[in-house]
């Protein structure tokens, strides 16, 4: 007579190797981001990592606000006066705002706004890129959980600049890439500001995240590794030199 209960076992434990928790998922995006994407085909969880990246960076400009960000964004203002591009009496009336709680409370909100549409539109690239170019199946809900899995590498660095920032009491000349190797100038140039995106772009910290995106468009989309590097890498080198082009062109510098 055969046993029912026959055979649930081993469905079960096919359940369990298919199944991963939010912090082992956390984890393996760390330390083996090759097997971090099992199960995201049949559960959204992209929610997840975009939540904690959100929050980090929230909760970690709201503490270092005064102390980093703000002497930051009064050394651009008053190189603005500096240079004749801003009356002496605005930058007393921005100071006296931004030193009160609305100001700090629109920098958070334009965090926790800008974020989640950054991840949005890195998001299209991987799903243009993989699903469109590379000619596979990739559903968008795919690249967005590939992009939200992938921001958590950012964290390190974002934490690392405040820790650097915090020593100097300031952001202006603080790179965590290879931006380290410009010259430092009281008043950098549109020229300056652009490679230091560009240079920070190709530090290991930036690389990193692009190379668990890539394992991550591979894997869920079943396209060739190698093919995937090269679509990903040149959408990603677009995107850097258009940050670039945006922050030369937003710079204070004259």
């Amino acid at each position: 007579m055969s046993d029912p209960s026959e055979g649930v076992p081993e469905a079960s434990g096919a359940a369990v190797e298919d199944g991963m928790s939010l912090l082992q998922r956390t984890v393996a995006v760390f330390a083996r981001p090759a097997s971090a994407w099992t199960g995201l085909r049949e559960r959204a969880q992209w929610w997840f990592p975009l939540l904690v990246v959100v929050l980090v960076t929230a909760v970690g400009w709201a503490l270092s606000y005064k102390h980093i960000l703000l002497p930051t964004m009064v050394e651009a203002w008053q190189r603005n006066v500096d240079s004749g591009q801003m009356p002496a009496a605005q930058l007393d009336s921005l100071e006296q705002f931004f030193e009160g709680p609305a100001g700090l409370g629109i920098i958070v909100g334009q965090q926790v706004i800008l974020l989640p549409i950054f991840t949005l539109v890195v998001a299209l690239a991987v799903w243009f890129g993989v699903g469109f170019v590379l000619g596979t199946n990739l559903r968008y809900r795919l690249a967005l959980e590939i992009a939200a899995w992938s921001s958590l590498i950012s964290l390190p660095g974002f934490l690392l600049t405040l820790a650097l920032g915090w020593v100097k009491g300031s952001l202006q000349g603080v790179h965590i890439g290879f931006g380290i190797l410009l010259p430092i100038t009281e008043t950098p140039t549109k020229l300056l500001t652009a490679l230091g995106v560009v240079l920070d772009a190709l530090g290991p910290l930036s690389i990193w995240y692009l190379v668990v995106g890539i394992i991550g468009a591979s894997e869920l989309s079943g396209a060739a590794r190698k093919s995937t590097a090269w679509v990903l890498g040149g959408l990603y080198l677009v995107l850097v030199l258009l940050s670039a082009a945006l922050a030369a062109l937003f710079s204070p510098a004259a």
